[in-house]
């Protein structure tokens, strides 16, 4: 032990002096004590020099270093894979019983020696003690990273890795970094093949579009199986929707069928694939599979409603029939029957005319906020169009009409039109437009203007208006359908024109933002991903309103109701709830804002993994090569407690000894206030007892 002083050492000469003054004074020019007996004094001198000295050496804050040895024993890691792959064979009864009584036996011999740490791993790696084999993948390679980070810095003698040596999560763990330590493996799972047939994988789409098909192909594979075919079949809300016999492959082989499913159904659906259980598989888990598919109807229906026949109107629908975005409807007024409200773009086609002035349309239009392209022409009544005030105002001044060649406006910005404008507009032909006086609103968007004669004009021939967020177009001349020609005979293709056409009406529909609150998530999860909705809420003028309370009820299959909370997130909301059971979930996310209830509703659907059941043969190979690299060894259950004395007769799995200083200060002894204190004390007590007060 040694002591150091923050001050110089010429003090504690000056601490001891002032400590001998102070107690000599005391007692020798006190008048109180020069009676007393020599030895007395001598007594009670002594105890005052030693609390006073104390107390000033204490001021002078001393630095106590001391020297140990510390002894670590080496530290055992065992990690004991907990993935249901373990039960997928025909000692499953074992792993679960007899295996868990051995492994206790083991780390408990292994706890006399050394410092023995236990983990599990499946997918993640955890401190769970509870060994239920019920991890859904397993991810070996991330075992060892998570041993080095953990005990960084300490006496790392073993590893003990008890698994089968299957991973389907992670990389292959003999490409594992920095194993400085030896893995001694405990052999697990049966390297015997059994019978088995199983749905490796499905390949499918995210998402369809409603009223068409989509392809599903299925990858089946097969072990040890005598049997010739089985039966496939394909199921929707407990429904067999296909139904057919395969071939089932040979031994290590892959075979895959495709199936075209009709979207038919709007809305998350999930679909069982199952081929069937053959006698004596050792597994009928992998025999099932589970997809999900987003079938959605974002087809935007739009109606050409027309005054009469016209080739512009067949031009039109080529331009975007294939757009599977589009559903066209081509409607004739006198034949008109239906509602304006199903339809989300209404073009009208020389409407209204002298015979029909479509008031009662033109009322439904307005009263659901549809928009409108009117396309205008010879039959159109500019008087009757003209009190629709939709921003655009035509004064025909006779009855004449010019020819008017489009040029593009370099200032249009609204959206791109895909290609070269000036140069395909050159080459388009000129449209029928009447003659007249044209007025446009101030803020519309022309995207091309009249030239007639080859004089650039102000007179627009397309443009666009917005009133109330719902847009208006305009065509003010016929004869489109000649621009559909002049692209082809240009380019040997429609596609410019197709391009055109198509942008226009993308343009047109798209809409602002209708519902207030939004809330967000992921269509499906596994069952072993945590499930996450985020959220948001506008107001009036469409700002992020933050600072609400948001209310999710949660509905499983089984009707039963789980009610969760958002959380803020700067401007928006999100909500955590972890992981559920698989199944089909629906939620109601409701708030209040401005003494007014809003709602979002959804569906959700947690899928099943069984990507432990697709390999159950296990795969040692893995673990003799980790063993080779780190100078381990493999054991197996039947002789797993000869790894006590495998790693006993390893030398480089021993104790660390080492030097330990520690420096504290005296103040850091509490008990020194106690010594002050008897020393105090004492000398208090004489000198009362002997006559001093």
């Amino acid at each position: 032990m040694e002591i150091y002083f923050e001050y110089p050492y010429y003090l504690i000469i000056v601490a001891v002096i002032f400590a001998v003054a102070i107690s000599f004074f005391l007692y020798y020019k006190d008048k109180n004590f020069k009676d007393l007996e020599p030895w007395k004094k001598w007594t009670m001198t002594s105890l005052r020099f030693v609390f006073v000295l104390i107390i000033l050496l204490l001021l002078l804050s001393p630095v106590i270093k001391t020297k140990g040895l510390i002894i670590q024993k080496p530290v055992i890691v065992v990690a004991q894979d907990n993935s249901s792959s373990l039960l997928l064979n025909k000692d499953s009864v074992f792993y679960q019983t007899k295996y868990k009584a051995n492994l206790d036996k083991l780390i408990a011999k292994l706890s006399n020696d050394y410092d023995v740490r236990y983990l599990q791993f499946s997918e993640t790696t955890e401190n769970d003690t509870v060994l239920d084999f019920s991890g859904k993948m397993s991810d070996v390679s991330s075992v060892f990273p998570e041993i080095i980070a953990r005990y960084a810095g300490m006496n790392l003698g073993a590893v003990i890795l008890a698994t089968d040596g299957i991973y389907n999560k992670g990389i292959n763990p003999t490409y594992s970094k920095n194993l400085d330590f030896p893995v001694y493996s405990i052999a697990l799972g049966d390297t015997i093949s059994q019978k088995d047939l199983i749905i490796d994988d499905l390949v499918h789409n995210k998402i369809a579009f409603f009223g068409n098909k989509f392809p599903l192909r299925i990858y089946v594979s097969a072990e040890k199986c005598s049997e010739q075919n089985a039966k496939l079949t394909i199921s929707r809300d407990s429904k067999i929707i296909y139904s057919d016999d395969i071939t089932i492959p040979k031994d290590g082989n892959i075979n895959t069928i495709d199936v075209d499913i009709a979207a038919d159904k709007l809305g998350i659906q999930k679909y069982d694939v199952k081929v069937e259980h053959l006698e004596n598989e050792i597994s009928y888990e992998n025999n099932e599979a589970v997809f999900v598919i987003n079938v959605i109807d974002n087809r935007n229906k739009i109606l050409i409603l027309a005054n009469a026949p016209h080739p512009d109107i067949g031009a039109i629908s080529f331009a975007i029939k294939d757009n599977p975005d589009f559903e066209i409807h081509t409607e004739f007024i006198n034949e008109f029957s239906g509602s304006v409200a199903d339809y989300d773009l209404i073009v009208l086609h020389q409407l209204p005319s002298v015979r029909n002035n479509i008031a009662s349309i033109i009322s439904n239009i307005d009263k659901n906020s549809i928009p409108v392209l009117f396309v205008l022409g010879s039959a159109t009544d500019f008087k009757n169009f003209n009190n629709l005030d939709k921003g655009l105002q035509i004064k025909s001044l006779s009855n004449k009409h010019d020819d008017a060649q489009p040029f593009f406006n370099q200032d249009f910005v609204s959206f791109g039109i895909g290609f070269d404008e000036k140069l395909f507009f050159n080459d388009m032909s000129a449209l029928k437009v009447v003659f007249g006086d044209y007025k446009i609103l101030s803020d519309a968007k022309v995207l091309l203007y009249q030239k007639i004669s080859g004089v650039k004009t102000d007179k627009p021939l397309v443009l666009f208006s917005e009133q109330n967020g719902v847009k208006t177009g305009f065509i003010t001349g016929e004869g489109i359908w000649r621009w559909r020609i002049d692209d082809f005979r240009a380019n040997t293709t429609h596609d410019n024109y197709k391009t055109l056409i198509n942008r226009i009406f993308q343009y047109m529909i798209v809409k602002k933002i209708q519902d207030k609150l939004l809330v967000e998530s992921a269509l499906v999860f596994s069952e072993n991903q945590n499930v996450v909705f985020t959220a948001e809420f506008y107001n009036e003028a469409y700002e992020l309103v933050k600072g609400l309370d948001l209310e999710m009820r949660l509905t499983d299959e089984n009707d039963k109701e789980y009610r969760h909370f958002f959380g803020n997130q700067g401007d928006a909301y999100r909500l955590d709830i972890g992981r559920i059971p698989a199944g089909t979930y629906s939620y109601i996310v409701e708030s209040e804002f401005d003494n007014k209830t809003y709602t979002a509703t959804g569906k959700i659907i947690v899928k099943t993994i069984n990507v432990e059941a697709l390999n159950t043969t296990a795969n040692h190979i893995v673990l003799e090569q980790l063993a080779e690299q780190t100078g381990g060894k493999v054991f197996y259950p039947n002789n797993m407690d000869e790894i006590v004395n495998s790693i006993a007769a390893n030398s480089e799995i021993t104790s660390l000894a080492y030097e330990k200083e520690k420096l504290y200060t005296l103040t850091d002894l509490y008990y020194l206030f106690f010594v002050i204190l008897a020393f105090a004390a004492t000398e208090w007590g004489l000198r009362k007892f002997w006559g001093g007060y």
